[in-house]
């Protein structure tokens, strides 16, 4: 077994070395071992939170922006959990506005962008509001947007009625809050009064927001917020701007909404990709993690060459033909495993923008303790669609084959996920539509996400512990060894009949 010798990220090629790339060899998370090390702190002190730009989680884990893991129940969930949820793109930017939405509405402590009713309004078309928004009830105002009045479902007669007017059923002269209430103060009042919705308003009764009970309780103390306190969200986007004028302002409303967008390409270091992101970042306010890459050479053009705004590019992408349902290296002959291009990139960073661009490593993650392995070569976060497309949060099919429940988990090269329309085709070779760089297939059922994120955290803690690092910012000090193919049988479960 060979261990690197150097001990600090600031020496030249520490993370390459690490990975033994300098001696030209390409590994994966199947040929090294992480070691063990002396440990002085407990369990409950080792620190799993990490950064990616300015955004702080207390979880190091991405759901991937893949059409069968993460659309809007999968990324509300991975950021009331601490972690951040990526929507994908393999739909329109119409889709994309609506799940980015309902992402920064969740769990929000006061919503902003409220839906609201006239008192001239008919019941019926309340009540087709309420369907179409999934919302129970609307603050009524006036002309000048003053709260007059409040319409619940409680409120509704039967549907014999269903011509009259808001005005005439709904509660008159709400009690209503001022537009700083605190958390607090908001969840005694809707508990007080026994009503499930209060508005928000300013010095003049002018409508400000709103605050519902199931947005204030429960509470997740370790949950992904922005400034406002709302959920944070990712958005998997084309490094090229719509050019349909209509898909354009409506892309523009999704990205800015967002927090961080993630170029979603299987090989970005392409002179028309980074000049197409270039673009991107002139209209769009959001930061961006810009994506995948697999070498040395590309991290270090795109820190130095392209001219990306400091400001807003945040963090680099790797990994290429890695994870379980992406063909591309088989198919093209060309790769970069997450664990080799993890170390690669890493050292550019260190070298070129120490402290300035964030590393997510993106796929190839078999087992938890697969993780470990890519922090301890300079990973900031870890993005996986093979850990969470048998969730019950994913989008994906549930299916029952042989007994067994599944769901479809699919790449985004795959001819199933290019048949949904020509959203991604730009995600591989611009002109390439008929080579299929992905495969669908059956992941099994796992249930509910909390319990598969509770899972891959105590695999990565306890391995942290084991290794010695106290927290994701002290992997850089686990030790790593290549271990054999027999090392790794006997790693495994064996000598067992099953």
């Amino acid at each position: 077994m060979e261990i690197l010798k150097k001990k600090n990220p600031g020496d030249k090629n520490y993370f390459r070395e690490k990975s033994f790339a300098d001696r030209g060899w390409i590994l994966t998370f199947n040929d090294v071992l992480t070691l063990p090390g002396y440990t002085s702190f407990k369990p409950s002190e080792c620190d799993l939170s990490s950064n990616l730009g300015p955004f702080h989680f207390e979880s190091p884990i991405i759901s991937a922006s893949m059409d069968t893991v993460t659309e809007e129940e999968m990324a509300i969930n991975m950021a009331l959990f601490g972690g951040l949820g990526v929507l994908h793109r393999n739909c329109s930017y119409s889709k994309q506005l609506q799940m980015v939405k309902k992402v920064k509405r969740a769990r929000n402590f006061i919503i902003e962008d409220v839906a609201t009713v006239s008192p001239g309004m008919t019941i019926k078309e309340v009540r087709v509001m309420m369907k179409n928004r999934g919302i129970s009830g609307f603050p009524v105002l006036d002309s000048k947007n003053k709260v007059i009045g409040i319409i619940t479902q409680r409120d509704i007669p039967f549907e014999s009625e269903y011509d009259g007017k808001v005005g005439d059923v709904m509660t008159k002269d709400p009690i209503c809050l001022p537009a700083n209430v605190s958390r607090e103060e908001g969840l005694a009042k809707l508990y007080e009064i026994r009503k499930e919705k209060i508005p928000l308003v300013d010095s003049d009764g002018v409508l400000t927001g709103l605050i519902t009970k199931k947005d204030l309780k429960p509470n997740y103390p370790y949950a992904s917020k922005d400034t406002k306190g709302r959920l944070l969200c990712g958005l998997g986007c084309s490094p090229f701007l719509p050019k349909n004028l209509e898909e354009l302002e409506t892309f523009k409303k999704a990205a800015n909404l967002a927090d961080i967008l993630m170029t979603d390409v299987a090989e970005f270091h392409k002179k028309d990709d980074i000049e197409g992101t270039k673009k991107l970042m002139e209209i769009i306010d959001s930061k961006f993690v810009v994506g995948n890459i697999g070498t040395y050479e590309a991290a270090e053009d795109l820190i130095c060459n392209t001219g990306f705004p400091e400001d807003k590019f945040i963090g680099i992408k790797v990994g290429m033909g890695s994870g379980s349902i992406c063909t591309t290296s088989i198919q093209t002959g060309v790769g970069a495993p997450t664990f080799f291009a993890t170390a690669q990139v890493a050292d550019a960073i260190n070298d070129y923008a120490p402290g300035k661009i964030s590393l997510i490593a993106d796929g190839g993650f078999k087992f938890p303790g697969d993780l470990i392995k890519s922090f301890a070569v300079g990973a900031d976060m870890i993005m996986s669609g093979h850990f969470f497309a048998g969730c019950t949060e994913s989008p994906g099919i549930l299916d029952n084959i042989q007994g067994r429940k599944v769901k479809i988990y699919r790449g985004m090269g795959s001819k199933e996920a290019r048949a949904i329309g020509s959203y991604v085709f730009d995600r591989y070779v611009k002109d390439s539509k008929k080579l299929a760089e992905g495969v669908s297939g059956y992941t099994p059922f796992l249930g509910p996400l909390e319990g598969v994120l509770l899972s891959l955290e105590e695999g990565l803690k306890n391995g942290l512990i084991y290794a010695g690092a106290k927290g994701i910012s002290e992997a850089y000090k686990v030790k790593i060894g290549r271990v054999s193919t027999a090392g790794i049988n006997e790693s495994n479960v064996h000598d067992l009949i099953r």
